[in-house]
């Protein structure tokens, strides 16, 4: 064994023998455990007023195989009738907690709606279509491009389904493209490694709102229902 690698920083020291830190951690994620527990019950009750009309959760969207990559990522449980909250440690390194309602993954086909706290990032609310799901609402993401770009929505640009990071690698804000709407909805640049294509859409909420985050939050679900559930206008 090496002893500079077992060596601490005075950093690490200092943080090694307070124990409060880790105290205020742990706090900090039961609150956040806490106000997606909040949202579950506020995105339900949308859901029931609203969500028939985009999809009927339980229904069309119960088929489909398993599938996923670990509990960042889909996590394999495709029936989505409850939403589910995931409470992890290691996304990059750092903790955070999921919220996903609707939440239909299977390996080829997603319809999902996924809110995520991040340590030392943000909240966001994401859109996750692939497959058939990506082929039904994209006409209406089309059609609705204007409101969901007001909200503050990006769109995916990464091969990699499952990254979250809002940098411009992973997310490009839907006006940034000069080439126009076909430059992003033919799937270019968004294709998993299986080749199956998917469309994302992303907004986040900065960490110094935190106290405002549930209601906008809320707000950026209703502006997704309310835009998917125009499909057939």
């Amino acid at each position: 064994m090496v002893a500079a690698k077992i060596q601490l920083s005075s950093a690490e020291m200092a943080l090694v023998g307070d124990a409060s830190w880790i105290l205020t951690k742990n706090s900090i994620m039961g609150k956040a455990v806490a106000l997606m527990a909040e949202l579950s019950g506020e995105y339900r009750a949308e859901w029931e007023k609203r969500g028939e009309k985009v999809l009927p959760v339980g229904g069309d969207g119960d088929k489909g195989d398993k599938g996923g990559d670990g509990d960042y990522g889909g996590d394999g449980d495709y029936g989505g009738r409850d939403p589910k909250i995931s409470r992890g440690e290691n996304y990059k390194g750092l903790p955070y907690v999921i919220l996903d309602y609707p939440r239909l993954f299977g390996r080829e086909d997603v319809f999902a709606i996924r809110t995520m706290f991040w340590w030392g990032h943000a909240f966001h609310v994401t859109l996750h279509l692939k497959g058939r799901y990506r082929e039904m609402f994209l006409p209406v993401i089309r059609r609705r491009i204007s409101m969901l770009a007001a909200a503050g929505f990006q769109v995916a640009v990464s091969e990699d389904e499952w990254q979250h990071e809002l940098t411009p690698d992973n997310y490009r804000a839907i006006g940034s493209f000069p080439e126009g709407m076909d430059a992003w909805d033919r799937g270019r640049g968004q294709n998993d490694n299986k080749g199956n294509t998917f469309l994302k859409l992303a907004a986040p909420c900065p960490l110094d709102k935190w106290n405002e985050a549930p209601a906008v939050l809320l707000e950026l679900y209703r502006v997704l229902i309310h835009v998917l559930g125009d499909r057939d206008r």
